[in-house]
């Protein structure tokens, strides 16, 4: 039986913030749509696209004034 990922705290911090998941990849340094929505979907993903996607975040938060968050805020899952 195919069972979806459990969907994260990433992506209703990113619709939080008013963003894309195209506007969050985009403020990245390499990182490709899909393997954004792979990490928002609950997908695991490597440390160095979990930090890219924290900062991202972290610099879309403090554009609007809001305080910083953790890796773990995110609730990515992590190889």
């Amino acid at each position: 039986m195919y069972r979806m990922a459990q969907a994260t705290k990433l992506k209703q911090i990113r619709e939080s913030l008013g963003a894309t998941q195209e506007g969050v990849t985009r403020r990245t340094r390499s990182l490709a749509v899909r393997t954004y929505v792979r990490a928002e979907d609950g997908e695991r993903v490597t440390y160095g696209t979990a930090k890219q996607i924290l900062d991202a975040v972290n610099e879309l938060l403090e554009e609007q004034g809001r305080p910083p968050v953790t890796m773990d805020d995110l609730g990515l899952t992590l190889y």
